[in-house]
């Protein structure tokens, strides 16, 4: 059986958490990643997405948290930050060494008053396909055991669009 998805998004003293219940995906991928960019670009502060509860990551969602890492995790201090335990980042991220890359705590902030839930953004399939192709070019960009994979998947992506 499939597990529900949800993103909840909430305050926190710091900035922001954004928290993935159940699974990742290419589908859930364009809010996240539209979510975390207005906060950041806008406000002061934080954001951490929790992944503790958090099952499965597509590779589109993981590009997409390259992407976010390089706008903001490489600053001091970061500005984004994965928060799960050890095993949970190594289970999900370790696969395409993200484990090493990204920011991560095991401490994630508490969310000040209630979570807000953030449906997948309705993108229509040229944005959705412009969104996983950007987020395969990322994943390329690094030297993980699927760089070649991704790649491809980027280059074929970006062919059907042109086409279209």
């Amino acid at each position: 059986m499939t597990a529900s998805t949800r993103l909840s998004a909430g305050r926190t003293k710091t900035g922001y958490r954004l928290r993935v219940e159940g699974r990742g995906t290419m589908r859930e991928s364009p809010a996240a990643h539209e979510f975390v960019r207005q906060v950041l670009d806008h406000e002061d502060g934080a954001l951490v997405l929790d992944l503790e509860p958090c099952d499965y990551l597509d590779s589109t969602f993981l590009g997409s948290l390259v992407d976010l890492h390089k706008r903001y995790g490489s600053q001091m201090p970061p500005r984004f930050l994965v928060a799960a335990s050890r095993e949970k980042r190594l289970r999900l991220l370790a696969p395409n060494h993200l484990e090493k890359l990204l920011n991560a705590t095991e401490v994630c902030p508490e969310v000040i008053g209630e979570d807000c839930v953030l449906p997948p953004l309705a993108k229509g399939s040229q944005e959705l396909g412009h969104h996983v192709m950007e987020c395969h070019r990322r994943l390329a960009e690094l030297d993980g055991p699927n760089r070649a994979a991704f790649q491809q998947i980027a280059d074929q992506l970006a062919r059907e669009l042109i086409r279209r």
